[in-house]
């Protein structure tokens, strides 16, 4: 029987051996493959057992289908149109902009499913620009830029709100949302890898001064690995060494939270790949990444399950027989092992001011 692309391993130049991380990324692509996509009405399911089999089927997500086809348009470029067809499911059937976020395996929109949350917006628009791209579809991509600006539009002096109706129109609860704005960052940054022009960033200074000021203020004592990312992105973007510190100190906070005793062996498979990526962009930069990515490839490692293939959501789960493995945690660790292998460490920079005093 002939190896469906997901089974063959990388390819990689005569005579190198695969490293761990590469063989770890192809793990998760394979078992993605294997058990999650929908080969029958397209898209991803939610789940499936730990060990692998039939997948728990029910409600599919615009998370899902958004991160899969990041994951896949890089590591199965011909499974990726399975993947890609969730996304156009989703989208609005009435001619309005934007996805819709839940419906039932045939994609029947479930009313909970119209709202517009905005950063799954932002991930489903960049993964259509994404996928775009791969399949040379002219029309996905005026969609997908189109969306991404109708997102920036709704900026306020650098902020977002976290939800809107699905008209577009603002809720009664307009509480800025830093999650988001760490969103449209990275939006930007990939559309900026992609050499994508017509994205607007006249919002981006503002955006990335917002969220560094959220990221002093954050209540929570252990940082947040997606703000990171986001000012790591953004001092990137920018060529600012102000953007380079806060991201520095958010990656500060951040590891060391989760080096606690520990807390480093809680970190789930979300967190532990934006960690990774956060630590390879700054790194890129010339930059210390204050351990992140040593501490992120552990956590991966614990997370990996070597006998059933793809990855826990956390390492409790390892030997649990009713444990269940996402879609979106096989996604964002494959994506994350192959973007952070791409980004060459620069020596050109210098570490953030105040890097020695954060890692002391």
């Amino acid at each position: 029987m002939p190896q469906s692309p997901s089974d063959r391993t990388p390819e990689r130049p005569p005579g190198r051996r695969a490293s761990q991380p590469e063989l770890l990324r192809h793990s998760a692509v394979r078992w993605l493959a294997r058990h999650l996509l929908d080969r029958r009405e397209g898209g991803v399911h939610r789940a499936a057992p730990a060990a692998g089999g039939r997948p728990i089927t029910g409600d599919k997500h615009l998370t899902d289908q958004s991160a899969a086809v990041l994951a896949l348009a890089d590591d199965a470029p011909e499974e990726l149109p399975i993947a890609l067809q969730g996304l156009l499911a989703l989208l609005d059937r009435d001619g309005g902009p934007g996805f819709a976020e839940v419906a039932d395996r045939s994609w029947r929109v479930r009313p909970e499913g119209r709202a517009r949350t905005l950063r799954h917006q932002f991930h489903a628009a960049t993964a259509l620009l994404v996928g775009s791209r791969h399949t040379a579809d002219p029309v996905a991509r005026v969609r997908a830029v189109d969306l991404l600006n109708r997102c920036l539009s709704t900026c306020r002096d650098g902020a977002f709100p976290g939800s809107l109706g699905e008209d577009w129109k603002r809720t009664g609860d307009d509480t800025p949302s830093p999650l988001t704005t760490a969103a449209a960052l990275r939006a930007l940054a990939i559309a900026d890898a992609l050499g994508e022009s017509d994205v607007d960033t006249e919002q981006l200074p503002r955006m990335a001064t917002t969220l560094g000021r959220a990221a002093r203020e954050l209540p929570t004592p252990g940082g947040e690995p997606r703000i990171a990312l986001a000012l790591a992105h953004a001092a990137r973007l920018l060529d600012s060494a102000e953007h380079a510190e806060a991201a520095h100190r958010t990656m500060a906070t951040t590891v060391r939270h989760f080096t606690t005793q520990g807390a480093a062996f809680g970190i789930s498979g979300g967190d532990a790949a934006h960690l990774l990526l956060a630590g390879a962009v700054l790194r890129s930069r010339g930059h210390d990444d204050c351990g992140a990515t040593a501490v992120s490839r552990a956590a991966i490692d614990r997370l990996a399950d070597r006998r059933h293939g793809g990855f826990h959501t956390v390492p409790g789960q390892a030997g649990d027989a009713s444990a269940v493995k996402y879609a979106q945690v096989q996604s964002a660790l494959a994506g994350a092992l192959c973007a952070a292998a791409s980004l060459p460490t620069s020596h050109q920079g210098r570490p953030a001011e105040g890097a020695r005093d954060a890692d002391e």
